[in-house]
């Protein structure tokens, strides 16, 4: 019977560390290095920062900061370019996150 229990509760510690790292609870990136610096990028994507409250969704997010240059789909795609961790979770209160204002800003290359 002290096996059985064992057994299970070994599974289950597994089971919810896999589902932490694939759901991103525990984001992969934090466990590796950069290993080959980043390529130099044209544009930067102009944004806030913003803290949710209970009841906050990214709709009601986008819309109350409107931006009249980018479509609604476009500044969907960039809000998860901006907030990868966002990408299968839910927002919650507290939670700090950037919202896109418009599509480019300056030049970032030397």
């Amino acid at each position: 019977m002290r096996t059985l229990l064992i057994a299970v509760v070994i599974f289950l510690a597994i089971h919810i560390i896999r589902i932490d790292f694939s759901e991103g609870t525990i984001p992969l990136a934090a466990f590796f290095g950069d290993a080959e610096p980043q390529p130099c990028s044209d544009s930067t994507i102009d944004s806030i920062t913003v803290t949710t409250i209970e009841g906050d969704t990214i709709e009601t997010l986008l819309s109350m900061y409107p931006d009249m240059n980018m479509t609604f789909v476009e500044r969907l795609s960039t809000f998860y370019s901006l907030n990868p961790h966002l990408q299968n979770q839910e927002l919650v209160g507290g939670l700090s996150v950037k919202l896109p204002l418009s599509k480019t800003g300056l030049s970032n290359c030397n």
